[in-house]
């Protein structure tokens, strides 16, 4: 018989953390640089030596004895039940270009740990997805680092290049995905809506295929270049249609002035429950009422269970539009990313759009030869 996964959170102490009360519908690496283990009063017990390797078949029944679970990736998350078993037993047969990646941590012959890594298409970039422990009375931390440090090994052997981790705020893995170099680049508020009453929305249009380039000339002028360069979007990830490795369904949404898109929603939704992003231009927050209506009234007739939608640090203004269609904060949360090719740098605070540079271009000049050499236009040769 499955134990159910109870979450832990410090700001509860052993109740379940309010993510339990989400509104329901490769090759072995040994580690003996854990650290020393420590009790839940901080003093320093037992050298950790652990064992980090991917989930084994052998492995499932441990998993049992993993009591503490923080789901990340908000609100996504959402979208499926979890099931540790579940997953332990679908990293080992699912097809390896995509399949998830569960990491267990060993000490001697017991299970201690878990780290749940997800590929997302079309660039196989990884989310951290959970971390568990099951340390007893001593601190998850220096298990939780070499799991994280683990997998960004891992994720670096198959060529990927960024991972990510929503973390909300004040939990207990935070510092340990900070010290393996996860760097917060944004922060999102969570809203949740129950069972929202449909409006129409006659601003909005359904997204076509040839509509991906004009989204992604809008993202580039809503969101602040630092968060471009931290997630590297391409025009494949704004498409629309059935996902089939995770079995949801997206849907899209425009609102156009002129030629232009100016605002933009997409739905990812499975059975009665829904995510939506948004996107809209800094100097048209105007749409934001047509785009939360729309999105909600083109999620079709069947059951609207439950409307999440995170909101970015940089797009405030869509908080009082949600809350006025009956969403409520639900989480606050950090965006955080890990280069594998190069360092990480802690990139800029969110802020307003920096405005676009402008550079003159000048006349080309020949091949090795140092600029001064060339003067500039209207110098007299002669002088």
């Amino acid at each position: 018989m499955q134990r159910p996964l109870v979450l832990h959170s410090p700001r509860f102490g052993a109740n379940p953390s309010p993510l339990a009360r989400w509104p329901a519908d490769d090759a072995d690496r040994t580690s003996s640089d854990g650290g020393p283990a420590r009790d839940a009063q901080g003093h320093p017990g037992a050298h950790l030596n652990l064992t980090v390797r991917e989930c084994r078949p052998r492995d499932v029944a441990s998993l049992r004895r993993v009591k503490t679970v923080h789901r990340l990736n908000w609100p996504e998350a959402s979208l499926s039940p979890y099931s540790l078993l579940r997953a332990g037993i679908r990293s080992g047969v699912a097809w390896p270009r995509v399949r998830e990646r569960l990491l267990v941590a060993l000490a001697g012959d017991r299970l201690v740990g878990f780290a749940q890594f997800r590929p997302a298409l079309p660039d196989q970039r990884w989310h951290l997805d959970a971390l568990g422990a099951a340390t007893g009375v001593y601190e998850a931390a220096p298990v939780w680092e070499d799991l994280v440090a683990h997998g960004v090994f891992l994720a670096g052997l198959h060529g990927v290049k960024r991972l990510y981790a929503k973390i909300p705020d004040g939990s207990p893995v935070e510092p340990a995905v900070t010290a393996i170099g996860f760097a917060r680049y944004a922060t999102e508020t969570v809203m949740v809506a129950h069972a929202p009453a449909p409006r129409a929305g006659s601003r909005l249009r359904p997204q076509e295929p040839t509509d991906t380039w004009a989204i992604y000339q809008l993202h580039n002028a809503a969101t602040p270049r630092q968060v471009q360069y931290a997630e590297a979007l391409t025009d494949p990830f704004w498409s629309v249609g059935p996902n089939r490795s995770g079995g949801l369904h997206r849907r899209g949404w425009l609102v156009e002035d002129g030629h232009d898109v100016v605002g933009y929603v997409r739905a990812a939704s499975r059975g009665g429950n829904h995510v939506l992003e948004l996107l809209f231009h800094p100097e048209r927050p105007d749409v934001l009422g047509d785009l939360v209506d729309g999105a909600i009234a083109g999620l079709g007739t069947g059951p609207i269970r439950r409307v999440a939608c995170s909101v970015r640090g940089y797009q405030s203004e869509a908080i009082a539009a949600l809350e006025s269609r009956g969403f409520a904060p639900y989480l606050e949360q950090a965006v955080h990313v890990k280069y594998t090719a190069v360092a990480a740098r802690l990139p800029m605070p969110e802020a307003v759009v920096p405005a676009p540079v402008y550079v003159g271009v000048r006349e080309k000049m020949p091949r090795r030869v140092p600029t001064f050499l060339q003067g500039q236009p209207g110098d007299d040769p002669a002088s």
